[in-house]
């Protein structure tokens, strides 16, 4: 009868778990930004709607600045029920503008920094339909009605990125779509996926607010 000799079991040790983690940044929300980026030197202002698509706000706003762009944020208070404003702050290097109040943020972002687009991503019906209707009641509805007359005198741009369940693209949801395209405000077209129109990925919302600038 022979017997084998059991291998020796590994014993692991500090070194082991010397993970390479790069160079690392000048601070921590700090972002490895493209040298030359489409949005080098460009002032985005995301605005966030109430949809489940909300919670990938912070990867947006990473996105957007490592492309080179500088970012506010601007929330509806349901969009801080599928995202903190901590996670955002972070992301966007500075605090989301989620009430209206003295420093009058609608029309003097934070910064005192011109927008040169203002990116409402994810769209929801509600939002889309008070943009149509010129209705503000809330951070977000109220900045959008004051961009809509800066993009009436050609000082910023607006771009919507819809993101709901299919139904809810109803006929009176496009007619609202079709109202801000006639005033000049850029339509992005969703993921269509399981009968929804899902938020693009941010890569490609990137893209094409650099196809806007460009």
């Amino acid at each position: 009868m022979t017997t084998r000799r059991r291998s020796a079991a590994k014993v692991w040790t500090a070194v082991d778990f010397e993970f390479d983690l790069g160079v690392p940044l000048d601070g921590d929300r700090a972002v490895a930004t493209v040298e030359g980026g489409p949005l080098q030197g460009r002032r985005v202002a995301l605005c966030v709607c109430g949809g489940i698509a909300a919670y990938r706000t912070p990867d947006l706003l990473r996105a957007l600045r490592k492309a080179g762009a500088s970012c506010v944020c601007y929330c509806t208070p349901t969009a801080l029920t599928f995202v903190t404003a901590q996670a955002i702050e972070w992301a966007a290097a500075s605090p989301p503008v989620v009430d209206l109040d003295g420093r009058a943020a609608h029309v003097e972002p934070p910064g005192g920094v011109a927008i040169d687009l203002w990116l409402v991503a994810p769209a929801t019906a509600s939002t889309l339909a008070k943009l149509a209707l010129g209705i503000g009641d809330n951070a977000v509805s109220t900045a959008l009605c004051a961009a809509i007359g800066q993009l009436e005198r050609g000082q910023t741009r607006i771009a919507v990125a819809p993101a709901m369940h299919g139904a809810m693209l109803n006929s009176i949801t496009r007619g609202h779509l079709a109202t801000l395209a006639n005033l000049g405000v850029e339509v992005l077209a969703p993921r269509g996926e399981d009968g929804k129109a899902k938020l693009a990925e941010p890569a490609v919302l990137v893209a094409q607010v650099a196809r806007l600038m460009s």
